[in-house]
């Protein structure tokens, strides 16, 4: 599976909307004799961000649009363009998104993951993923007995 991660370089995750960041790293995840592995697998500009000269709005930025330049299409046509970058990962981890941000994704079939406030680096963004993705997938699997 591949994970996109908005960042400033390969060590650093950025904590803004994802749509403003600069690059997104991409990293491959896979389970080998029951060892999961990461690796990267490339790192990506965000097309957005280089027209925007990050000239962003702090409200963008921050996820705090009003509801006007929510349904403004011009603003929800920036979201959708990031799907040309991370279209071939199943999951968006992020500090902080927007609504149009969710919405964009999950019509492309990519599941969008909150990074805790505390996390600032990629391999403990990663690493926290795995062990909730884990402890998901086993909690499903657990039923109340009655």
């Amino acid at each position: 599976m591949k994970i996109a991660l908005p960042v400033y370089d390969t060590a650093t995750v950025y904590r803004d909307n994802p749509h403003t960041t600069p690059k997104f790293a991409i990293y491959d995840i896979d389970s080998v004799n029951n060892s999961i592995h990461y690796s990267l697998h490339s790192v990506v500009v965000n097309p957005l961000n280089r027209y925007k000269s990050q000239k962003f709005p702090e409200s963008e930025l921050l996820c705090s649009c009003s509801l006007e330049r929510q349904n403004d299409l011009t603003h929800k046509c920036e979201h959708y363009s990031l799907l040309e970058t991370i279209s071939d990962c199943s999951y968006l981890l992020a500090s902080k998104y927007c609504q149009n941000t969710k919405k964009s994704m999950k019509k492309a079939g990519i599941k969008v993951v909150k990074i805790p406030p505390i996390i600032t680096q990629t391999n403990s963004a990663i690493i926290n993923f795995i062990i909730g993705a884990s402890l998901e997938r086993n909690i499903q699997n657990i039923h109340h007995a009655s």
